[in-house]
């Protein structure tokens, strides 16, 4: 009788382990998972911070070229003309007058600012000495020989005037009526041009040297004068 008691105890004991040794491995299986880090989408996803950081590189990236796309946008042509002999041609781009209602093609190496009220400066970058100066007037307020009269009395107090021939400007086309002068000295020279277009009368008055010798690059600019 005893016997069985002590076996029913032993099996009773070795149940009791065998449950124990079982709860205590799930235990550990599940502290193990709790331990394991997260790897859900949520956690996957970018924080907000970085979202709008890469948002605002995006946006960032088509203003840095808006410069050259207004560039891209002007209105350009060839110009022709000769320097020192040599046949050049080079593109102009559109410029307008800040006080007056023209515009122009303009080159590389020349800038154009306000001189005074109706009076622009077209002056080369090289030397400030070598400019052209641009006075423009409606033709319904004056008349080309008014505007004529007051360029010859400039030239002549310069000094001797000499007329410029068709073929020196030849550059200018479709106009109304043209007039030129020139006063050449050892190195320098001044010209003086009234022409009409369009209902524009446009007065010019050129300083160059031999060392630059932009004359024809500046007829071949003022040429291209017209209303805004």
């Amino acid at each position: 009788m005893q016997k069985k008691l002590v076996s029913i105890l032993a099996l009773l004991l070795t149940a009791v382990l065998v449950v124990g040794c079982n709860t205590s491995d799930k235990t550990g299986d599940s502290d193990a998972q709790q331990n394991e880090p997260s790897n859900t989408a949520a956690d996957q996803k970018p924080s907000g911070d970085d979202t709008a950081g890469e948002s605002n590189e995006e946006e960032d990236t088509p203003a840095a070229n808006d410069t050259n796309t207004e560039d891209a946008k002007q209105p350009q042509q060839d110009v022709k003309y000769v320097q020192k002999g040599v046949d050049k041609t080079e593109k102009a781009t559109e410029s307008a007058s800040v006080d007056q209602s023209y515009k122009l093609q303009q080159l590389p190496g020349f800038t154009l600012t306000q001189e005074e009220p109706g009076k622009d400066m077209l002056v080369s970058n090289d030397d400030d000495e070598v400019f052209m100066r641009i006075e423009t007037i409606e033709a319904s307020q004056s008349s080309f020989e008014e505007v004529k009269t007051t360029m010859q009395d400039y030239m002549n107090a310069v000094g001797e005037t000499v007329a410029l021939t068709a073929e020196e400007l030849a550059a200018f086309k479709d106009v109304q009526n043209i007039e030129g002068y020139v006063v050449d000295f050892d190195t320098e020279k001044v010209i003086g041009v009234v022409f009409e277009k369009d209902g524009l009368i446009t007065k010019l008055t050129i300083h160059d040297n031999d060392e630059q010798d932009l004359t024809d690059a500046m007829l071949n600019m003022a040429a291209t004068i017209s209303k805004k």
